[in-house]
């Protein structure tokens, strides 16, 4: 059956403009038991830390790699409150290289910083590392480890 007319939304202009940076974070949970009985958590202050200590702009990508119900509706919850822009759902676990290419492919950002979700970002740790690229334009991607003193 062929449609009448034309959609409306389609001449509708938006004010969207998507942030220089795109923060992705991947996360793979399919339970709480064994290797992930405490991963919930982790997964958590990890991205809690992420947001906390990035100053913004910036837009939130999460790739949920077919994780347990409870983590999928923790982070329904977080892009219902709009701390999550987009949060994508995969029905099956792809592997990491599999997300990975979707995630760079659909990030809007011209920079994207990337993580597992198992890391504790620091204040400033975003600053630093586009300093780098900022001070070294031909830089590809710069990766940063915290290294504890002795």
């Amino acid at each position: 059956m062929p449609r009448i007319g034309m959609n409306p939304a389609r001449s509708q202009n938006t004010d969207y403009k998507p942030a220089r940076i795109t923060l992705a974070m991947l996360m793979h949970m399919p339970n709480n038991t064994g290797y992930f009985e405490r991963r919930f958590e982790v997964m958590r202050t990890s991205l809690e830390s992420f947001m906390a200590h990035t100053p913004k702009p910036y837009d939130l990508m999460v790739f949920d790699n077919h994780s347990s119900e409870e983590v999928v509706n923790y982070l329904k919850k977080l892009r219902d409150e709009k701390r999550i822009d987009y949060l994508i759902l995969s029905s099956r676990n792809i592997g990491k290289l599999g997300a990975l290419q979707i995630m760079f492919q659909a990030a809007p950002g011209e920079i994207i910083a990337y993580s597992d979700d198992d890391i504790f970002f620091l204040p400033g740790w975003l600053e630093k590392h586009l300093q780098i690229l900022e001070t070294y334009p031909k830089v590809g991607m710069v990766s940063g480890m915290y290294i504890r003193p002795h």
